[in-house]
């Protein structure tokens, strides 16, 4: 029997399938946006990616290793002006902080325990000594410096650039070993090596889970007012990231980070929100947000950029 269809059947299945097409076509992401990040920050970058395409469905956001400088986002560290100036475009979006570190397993633990670290003892501590102290000290024995191995990494997104630039060296006088690959390993190198200390951001130094210093590693003490003190002892991530969010400790490297973009409107809208709402999610990363004066200035600038398109 040859199956008989009225034009008012033939006109609704017409209208389901316009409907089924219309609807795989809304679901379809109509902006694609490309993201290079370093390993670090991947954890945050992907939060910020998660939280933001749950609001905006239509845009695709997408982590890319781009060796190219392709990408339509790349996070990257300023160290100076110049580096700020150079970089053109640039929004930033956070900021991290580095915390030297030793193992309680480390033979000397008891030791390094009892001091408190200024600014020149860490000096002396992580670098080499120039002509003039050479010259100064002599033949002076310092049985803590050389009973420790500095560990520190080499590459442009290592934290080497910025701990050395903030005492006023360069990465080259670290002094002790230095190790290739990502900042993560120099956690498994004082593992191995008892002796060993090194520097490392608060992403890597506690567990994001339990917000607690991870197993093994203690900061070494330094010379700060005895509430700041107890918080760093503490080992809590959160009490970390708002102390050193409110106060301006020296002896402690800050580092802000930002996005360099290519000026389309999807990414401005993006950074808009990173700047805005997406700062709410830094801590559960372990990064520090932005400062209430970059985040103003951030939020007027890309807001006249949305405006002017």
């Amino acid at each position: 029997m040859k199956a008989r269809f009225t034009l008012k059947q033939l006109l609704v299945a017409t209208l389901l399938i316009a409907a089924s097409t219309s609807l795989r076509a809304s679901d379809t992401p109509s902006e694609v946006i490309t993201v290079s990040t370093a390993k670090a920050c991947s954890g945050l970058v992907e939060t910020w990616i998660k939280k933001y395409t749950e609001q905006h469905p239509e845009v695709q956001i997408r982590v890319v290793n781009d060796g190219k400088g392709e990408a339509d986002l790349t996070l990257t560290q300023a160290s100076t002006e110049a580096d700020k100036e150079a970089e053109g475009n640039v929004a930033y979006v956070g900021r991290y902080a580095l915390l030297p570190v030793t193992t309680t397993g480390n033979p000397l633990y008891e030791q390094i325990n009892r001091r408190r670290f200024d600014k020149k003892e860490l000096k002396r501590l992580f670098f080499q000594n120039d002509v003039v102290q050479e010259v100064e000290e002599g033949k002076k024995k310092d049985a803590l410096r050389d009973g420790l191995t500095v560990y520190s990494a080499m590459g442009r997104t290592s934290g080497a650039q910025v701990f050395a630039s903030h005492f006023g060296y360069r990465p080259s006088q670290i002094r002790g070993k230095r190790i290739a690959g990502d900042d993560i390993h120099l956690l498994t190198a004082i593992g191995k090596d008892r002796t060993g200390i090194t520097f490392n951001t608060t992403a890597y130094l506690f567990d994001l889970q339990s917000r607690k210093l991870k197993p093994e590693l203690s900061v070494l003490p330094l010379n700060l007012k005895k509430d700041q003190e107890q918080i760093l002892r503490s080992g809590n991530l959160d009490e970390t990231l708002r102390l050193l969010e409110d106060a301006e400790i020296d002896l402690i490297p800050l580092q802000t980070i930002g996005f360099v973009y290519r000026d389309k409107a999807p990414v401005r809208d993006f950074l808009q929100w990173v700047v805005s709402e997406g700062q709410q999610y830094n801590h559960a990363s372990g990064f520090l947000t932005i400062d209430k004066k970059t985040e103003q200035k951030e939020q007027k600038r890309l807001s006249r950029l949305l405006s002017d398109r």
